[in-house]
């Protein structure tokens, strides 16, 4: 009896959490963005700061992902759908170690030193590596993953569409029709409901992600490029060293060739696939921040623009002075080739 009073407990407890989660999404949005902006603060101000700011960055991208299922839940949303149990297990795989891989490589780093990193480097790369073939492979209706694979939901949407009447969506089949080509949907005029109720949007159903009937082989092909990426990166590096530019330009060639096989067939892919793909495109920026291409071409004009910018522009130097100390770490730390 004494024994389960404990246990009965934690689970009160957690059903008011969970109630109260529910209950107050945009209360909950200021704690969960507090507690990330802590990560941010706790940088330099204590010993291991490094190691200890991303444990509070990557706790805080938890909360988020935590409270953001239980509240999906609550409105009997889905906001991803997947072809199997097993597809939504990987998933969440996935996006934990997307969440906490920096934090795992610089924990090892402290506790077991460079060969504990890079060991642990290959094993989170390899899971995700193998998550993401047998998603693309196996799972049909994710052909192009995005990043992280569980996406951060859209709060104040789904209060919205829960807090006013359902007017929008329709019943029955018979009330719509799908065109062909576009595959929007339309309402017929037999199911329209009262003047009164009208609100001229479009239909929910047209924001869902529709799955891909044509064209599977060419993304299959460039999203197992993108997917191999990672691994083909820590092969150069073995082979030729972390500063190489065989180890730069080989995974950038993969990403290049990636990108241009999409957008070949741009047209045959959804609105939400089009919006991972541009998210891919704008990545390719951090190859300007990685080594050997930062060391050579792009350090010292950093630190020309914000010198420039702290002497020139009022009330600025202390940001751009603290941005260059931090610069250094953030390089070191965050911007590599697998990392998405």
């Amino acid at each position: 009896m004494n024994s389960s009073t404990p246990w009965i407990e934690i689970r009160s407890l957690y059903g008011k959490y969970v109630k109260w989660v529910s209950s107050n999404p945009s209360a909950l949005g200021d704690v969960e963005m507090t507690v990330k902006w802590l990560s941010y603060f706790i940088a330099g101000k204590i010993n291991n700061s490094s190691a200890v700011s991303e444990l509070v960055y990557s706790l805080s991208n938890l909360l988020v992902f935590f409270n953001d299922r239980i509240i999906e839940k609550s409105n009997n949303a889905v906001q991803y759908t997947e072809s199997s149990p097993l597809a939504r297990q990987i998933k969440v795989v996935l996006t934990t170690l997307e969440y906490c891989e920096v934090f795992i490589e610089l924990s090892a780093h402290k506790v077991w030193g460079s060969r504990g990193r890079w060991f642990f480097i290959v094993v989170v790369q390899t899971i995700k590596c193998i998550g993401r073939l047998i998603l693309t492979m196996f799972c049909q209706n994710n052909n192009i993953i995005q990043n992280p694979p569980i996406p951060v939901l859209d709060r104040k949407s789904l209060t919205e569409t829960a807090a006013r009447p359902d007017t929008n969506t329709f019943q029955e089949p018979s009330d719509t029709v799908v065109l062909k080509r576009s595959g929007r949907v339309l309402r017929k005029v037999e199911g329209a409901p009262p003047i009164v109720a009208r609100t001229f949007k479009p239909l929910k159903h047209e924001t869902v992600a529709h799955p891909i009937r044509y064209g599977g082989r060419f993304i299959r092909t460039a999203e197992l490029m993108y997917i191999v990426k990672p691994l083909v990166h820590l092969a150069c590096i073995r082979r030729y060293g972390m500063k190489s530019w065989k180890s730069y330009l080989v995974p950038m060639a993969v990403d290049v060739a990636s990108l241009r096989i999409y957008y070949k067939n741009r047209e045959h892919l959804s609105k939400e696939q089009k919006q991972e793909l541009s998210r891919r495109c704008v990545s390719m920026l951090l190859y300007l921040m990685r080594s050997p291409f930062y060391d050579k071409y792009s350090k010292q004009r950093i630190a020309s623009l914000l010198n420039s910018i702290g002497k020139n522009v009022p009330l600025t130097g202390t940001i751009t002075n603290l941005i260059l100390s931090y610069i250094p770490h953030w390089q070191e730390t965050y911007f590599y080739m697998w990392s998405t």
